[in-house]
């Protein structure tokens, strides 16, 4: 399946093992973080052979970034059937980036251990990592609407960037909710002062 990081042509046999796969080390990282997904655990409680798993995600890293890509894939359907409010496109992606980050913060400890991933520098992961972020400037351009500019792809790649760095500052203490909400309030108004 692509986007997931295994091959794009999967039985239905091999599509349920790998959700259930992913299902597993969700649930692992929600209750104890990432020091709670161990890949003989998710072996197990999925089902599968550790063979298997580790055919399908190579590290852990690798398997808590694709989690995280199928909910930003999951978010992105939703977007089709209740898309972005907002009367300009900053107030469009501002929408967008409350929803992801209502979705993170109610599962801080699964958040936590995904970040840990994306940052890991596991060589595992590096694909799976761009792809995360190529998935979440898609849903900020989406969120822009048409017509797009030019520029809007650099703006969506920038306000990935300040969106990571907001979270990386939430997740570590360094900044309230309150406080990352307002700079990327501040970022996405300043991105988009001069549009055209």
């Amino acid at each position: 399946m692509k986007g997931r990081g295994v091959p794009v042509s999967l039985t239905q046999s091999q599509l349920a093992r790998q959700e259930r796969i992913l299902e597993v080390a969700t649930r692992l990282a929600a209750e104890g973080g990432f020091d709670a997904v161990q890949m003989r655990t998710i072996a197990v409680e999925a089902d599968v052979a550790l063979g298997t798993l580790y055919r399908y995600f190579p590290s852990k890293e690798h398997l808590l970034v694709s989690a995280t890509l199928g909910q930003l894939g999951e978010l992105a359907q939703r977007l089709v059937l209740r898309p972005p409010m907002g009367a300009d496109p900053a107030e469009r992606v501002l929408d967008v980036l409350r929803r992801v980050n209502a979705t993170l913060q109610r599962e801080p400890k699964l958040t936590l251990a995904v970040l840990r991933s994306l940052t890991s520098g596991h060589e595992t992961v590096i694909p799976a990592v761009r792809e995360m972020r190529r998935a979440m400037r898609s849903i900020i351009i989406v969120a822009i609407g048409e017509p797009t500019i030019p520029r809007d792809e650099l703006v969506g790649e920038v306000i990935e960037a300040v969106w990571l760095s907001a979270l990386v500052s939430w997740l570590s203490g360094v900044d309230s909710h309150a406080s990352v909400t307002r700079k990327l309030e501040d970022a996405t108004r300043l991105l988009f002062g001069d549009r055209g």
